[in-house]
């Protein structure tokens, strides 16, 4: 089955559709149907499945230059195995500017996932310039030896959402889903979002940073990303968070808010991790233990990548059935 999702969603991203529609509400399970559609306002979970049934996802995601110096880090946060007997997997956006790509396909190797994020980190200002920078690093990609295929996902660089501008580059470069959508609405216990697409944009979500897409893109995805609370202080990935001084603190920032979608909706967890959070010692060793825990401590939870997550959307599987669930096999 996960084959034939996969297919349909590798067709989805070959034309850029633009439709500038509105006033038509998205109808979950009527006008808009798995796999390839997913209303914003849809407030069940994927398959309707109940909470219990549900597992938890953590995704791990990282963004700028992937290189040598980095890999002891990423290796000491992937240790815990999943449910399955398979390790762990992260995401990374990728910034071109000091890269390794020999790196980048020893861990695409060993199961990680691949997306683009920009040249040097600058943020386009201009349709042509997102065009150009996503066409560039999935270029670069390829030339590693990633399959095109594989190479579904995009960040803006500081999560600097671009709009339309954005996804028409998005669309032409054949990527599936955005990573980049900031919210201090959506963070609560039970209003935490699954992800969605833009066959609908009525009810779409603001973005706290940068442009919010409000036109009609058929088939793209949004991974929305709920800003941290932690000691009263808010912020949009955890190295802003200044309250977090200790690796307690680091532990306890990241339980809190995992507990909001455990508790919750079972949306997946999105931490976006920045190479001077994994280069602060306590910090790198509160987020180590932090996984570590709910992986030991939860059985119903699993780190995987943004694209296992997404398959996991457009095929929902129960808890029951989820070590036979093929795309999250090693």
């Amino acid at each position: 089955m996960f084959g034939v999702v996969v297919a349909a969603a590798a067709a989805a991203v070959v034309a850029c559709t633009v439709v500038v529609v509105s006033g038509q509400d998205c109808i979950p399970g009527d006008n808009c149907k798995l796999p390839n559609c997913r209303c914003s306002n849809d407030p069940d979970i994927p398959g309707k499945l109940s909470r219990s049934d549900t597992p938890q996802m953590v995704l791990v995601t990282f963004e700028e230059a992937v290189n040598e110096d980095d890999v002891p880090l990423y290796e000491s946060i992937f240790k815990q195995g999943n449910p399955n007997g398979c390790p762990p997997r992260g995401t990374f956006f990728v910034k071109h500017k000091s890269t390794d790509y020999e790196i980048v396909r020893a861990l695409f190797d060993k199961g990680h996932e691949f997306g683009a994020e920009s040249i040097n980190g600058i943020v386009p200002t201009t349709e042509e310039e997102w065009r150009r920078n996503l066409k560039f690093v999935k270029d670069e990609l390829i030339k590693a030896g990633l399959p095109a295929e594989d190479i579904l996902g995009v960040r803006a660089p500081n999560l600097m959402a671009g709009g339309l501008k954005e996804f028409v580059a998005l669309g032409d470069n054949k990527f599936l889903y955005d990573a980049s959508c900031i919210t201090s609405t959506f963070i609560e216990q039970g209003n935490t979002k699954w992800p969605y697409t833009y066959d609908f944009v009525d009810d779409v979500p603001k973005c706290n940073i940068g442009t919010t897409l409000d036109v009609k893109f058929p088939g793209k995805w949004q991974f929305l990303i709920p800003v941290l609370n932690y000691k009263n202080s808010t912020c949009a990935v955890p190295q802003g968070c200044t309250t977090v001084l200790t690796q307690r603190d680091a532990f306890d920032m990241f339980f809190d808010n995992f507990s909001k979608h455990y508790e919750g909706t079972r949306a997946p967890f999105v931490l976006v991790i920045s190479a001077d959070f994994v280069k602060t010692d306590f910090k790198l060793a509160g987020l180590t233990q932090f996984l570590e825990y709910v992986r030991a401590a939860f059985e119903d939870t699993w780190v995987v990548t943004a694209r296992q997550a997404l398959q996991w959307v457009q095929d929902p599987t129960s808890n029951a059935n989820i070590t036979d669930f093929g795309p999250w096999k090693c």
